[in-house]
């Protein structure tokens, strides 16, 4: 197997992954947005409170959002400013391309530095929320570091195969993998998302 084989498929890997970590971040935010509804509902209607409904939205909120990072950094839907960008030269706009990828990844491998510290603090303080619910915070925090890690992994897979077709010279590849989606990409997807929306509808 080549070593574009080979990175290729650990790319697929990665969107398989973030698109299954997306949606079940996706389903956590659902799940507290219920529970939170049904907390104010049965506050207005019977004077009753759940307890912690609160608290577990916060966690679904903190750990749903990282989950969904690795999605958002590979289908390139994080907001780029490219005023000036789309008049760059091919290879000097792939140099960008793969410059902003590095600060992005330099940045959240910061934040996941630390993320990992609280959560090591955690652990040896066996520390509890001050609570009704008394969880332990290592759990809750432990998946939310998972998502900060999944988003490293895949970070690490998509610059290897960018580095792999900058040093090639392949500057549509780069663009295609990394590059920010001009205005006129994201029109034609979403005329191509309306025209395919009523064929599934009417089925």
């Amino acid at each position: 197997m080549s070593l574009d084989n080979a990175l290729d498929k650990a790319v697929d890997f990665a969107h398989r992954g973030a698109t299954v970590a997306a949606l079940a971040g996706g389903a956590l935010l659902l799940g507290a947005a219920v529970l939170v509804a049904v907390e104010v509902l049965l506050r207005r209607t019977a004077n009753i409170s759940l307890g912690g409904a609160d608290e577990l939205s916060g966690y679904a909120l903190a750990i749903g959002s990282t989950w969904s990072f690795a999605f958002v950094m590979l289908q390139r839907g994080n907001i780029r400013i490219d005023a000036l960008y789309q008049y760059l030269p091919r290879p000097l706009a792939a140099l960008c391309d793969l410059l902003a990828l590095g600060a992005l990844l330099g940045f959240f491998g910061l934040v996941a530095w630390h993320g990992g510290g609280v959560l090591a603090q955690s652990w040896r303080l066996d520390a509890h929320s001050n609570t009704a619910l008394g969880i332990a915070l290592v759990w809750p925090q432990a998946l939310w570091w998972l998502g900060y890690a999944w988003f490293m992994v895949c970070g690490v897979l998509l610059s290897l195969r960018s580095l792999n077709a900058f040093m090639k010279r392949d500057w549509a590849g780069v663009n295609r993998l990394v590059g920010a989606r001009t205005t006129e990409a994201e029109a034609r997807e979403e005329i191509e998302n309306s025209v395919r929306a009523p064929s599934g509808a009417g089925r």
